[in-house]
């Protein structure tokens, strides 16, 4: 396990760090601050809001009691380790006229008392948008540094302490600058380029450079009520152990109000790729679907298309309560890396509830200072494994939904989601080492449930179990299942300290290599 970031990920890491430093140094820093959310209100809005900049560091120290640190021996049986990891991190929220950014990035240090594994992993989450010429010329750039399973199949690691040969370090980072603006004063118009490449340290694991050109011209009729679209696109797609594909699109959508709050959509157009076959393929596609906003709390829509694989479709259901709400989506569409590293399946608690609150806070700074402060609250660990996705080295046809549930009390709050992703292989070749090489069909079922409860105004409980199951489709049916179970008490040391105790049971089935693992953890964290 590498120490240390490949030079290509450290400098794109240091890029991104590069431009929010820029751009700090051109603003005046109105403070630093550790601003405080409360939980949502009736609107879902945090409750206060932060000053331009914030920035916030911290260490954390955690100790962990494992009766299976190396969760793939198998002839030796289970070893036992006591795991010290020492993560000092740094938060930084920027909120002013020209940016808006978030970065959040901590090195975790791990020593293990009995065997020589000790090692370091790094943490990312970054996102933001900066706007270089007004209402004009902007750049979107996004980071995301994590565990990543390489199989759906092999074992899945309870936590990054593990031990584990199918859990690797994946990096993926976006730049993807547009510009948007009226032509005539009747026409709106939008270009965008997006640039994004995936590495991961696994050498079983392709890394993935994609290039996409998005273009969108939009306008009314003389009919008030219709108006239409036309968007274009061409994306590259590069894999580093060989292979390139492209695909080009272009649509025409017309859209009619038949009411404010309910509108219809046809659409026609024509897409070519070289996904399944060595040549280009064109076809043709047509769709419909509509938007339908009945209140300010509720949104649905729907639409369907005619693909070149099939029927693809985009169903969306939200609604938000005054303690409560509820999201539900079915979605069925080409899939290729970076994007099926960030949806495939919700990695960890964060991850969970940042999904989680976006119909509610659709600013995304602003949700995930939201998410942060709320697990600090609720004494639940951000970094904990809820479900996982997998890497993939071809692009994919991918049906994933999602029904996600949130209530909060006065002192107990519930969080249950539930997905099913089903991926299946374009590409008919075995010559990429993926799940796909042995299996054409991989779907994924996953249950998790959260339930926190206050003990107290500085003592917080939280209960976490989880299951997720993965099966394949091929020459013989291949079966994984993962269930964890995790208690954890957490409460105010001080005015900047929390510690926290928890107990994990984890639960992984295969006929290749099951295992159990129990373990206790310990963590004081101190935000300075």
């Amino acid at each position: 396990m590498k120490t240390e970031l490949p030079f290509p990920r450290a400098l794109s890491g240091v890029l991104l760090l590069c431009l929010s430093a820029t751009t700090l140094a051109q603003q005046d820093i109105a403070g630093v601050s550790n601003t405080s959310l409360s939980a949502p209100g009736v609107d879902g809005s945090p409750a206060t809001e932060g000053r331009a900049w914030t920035i916030t560091p911290r260490v954390a120290l955690t100790e962990t009691l494992t009766d299976n640190v190396n969760i793939n021996r198998t002839g030796n049986g289970k070893q036992s380790d006591l795991i010290s990891e020492l993560a000092p991190g740094i938060r930084i929220e920027s909120r002013t006229a020209r940016l808006k950014g978030y970065f959040d990035y901590s090195l975790h240090g791990q020593f293990y008392a009995q065997t020589d594994y000790s090692r370091t992993q790094n943490a990312l989450n970054t996102f933001g948008t900066f706007e270089a010429v007004d209402n004009w010329l902007f750049l979107d750039f996004s980071g995301i540094i994590a565990q990543q399973s390489i199989s759906a199949f092999g074992a899945q690691s309870p936590s990054s302490g593990s031990i584990n040969n199918n859990s690797t370090e994946t990096a993926s980072y976006r730049l993807s600058p547009y510009i948007r603006g009226q032509l005539g004063g009747t026409v709106d118009y939008s270009l965008r380029h997006n640039l994004s490449t995936t590495q991961s340290d696994s050498a079983n694991a392709n890394d993935i450079d994609i290039s996409q050109w998005v273009g969108q011209l939009r306008g009314n009729t003389s009919f008030q009520s219709l108006s239409w679209t036309i968007d274009g696109s061409q994306q590259t797609t590069e894999y580093s152990r060989g292979g390139k594909t492209e695909a080009e699109t272009l649509r025409g959508f017309f859209t009619y109000s038949l009411l404010p709050q309910f509108r219809v959509s046809l659409s026609a157009g024509r897409e070519s790729n070289n996904y399944a076959s060595l040549d280009q393929e064109s076809t043709n596609t047509r769709g419909y679907g509509f938007d339908w906003n009945p209140t300010e709390r509720t949104q649905i829509s729907a639409f369907k298309e005619k693909r070149f694989f099939g029927d693809g479709h985009n169903l969306r259901f939200n609604h938000r309560f005054p303690m409560s709400s509820i999201s539900f989506t079915d979605t069925r569409d080409v899939s290729v890396l970076p994007n099926q590293f960030s949806t495939v399946g919700l990695g960890n608690v964060y991850d969970l509830y940042f999904e989680q609150f976006a119909s509610l806070i659709p600013d995304p700074v602003t949700r995930a200072k939201f998410v942060n402060t709320l697990l600090a609250q609720t004494g639940m660990n951000p970094n904990t494994q809820v479900t996982g996705g997998f890497l993939s080295s071809r692009a994919t046809v991918q049906r994933s939904q999602q029904l996600a549930l949130a209530l909060f009390g006065v002192r107990n709050s519930i969080t249950l989601l539930v997905n099913r992703n089903e991926n299946q292989s374009m590409l008919a070749s075995n010559t990429l080492s993926d799940d796909f090489s042995h299996s054409n069909v991989v779907r994924q079922r996953g249950l998790s449930l959260n339930f926190s409860h206050r003990l107290s105004e500085i003592s917080n409980l939280n209960i976490l179990a989880s299951r997720q199951e993965s099966t394949g489709s091929g020459a013989a049916t291949t079966k994984a299942t993962t269930t964890t179970y995790q208690v954890n008490v957490s409460t105010k040391l001080g005015a900047k300290t929390t510690g926290s105790m928890s107990a994990r049971r984890s639960e992984f089935d295969s006929t290749a290599n099951p295992y159990t693992e129990n373990a206790l953890i310990g963590t004081v964290s101190f935000i300075y």
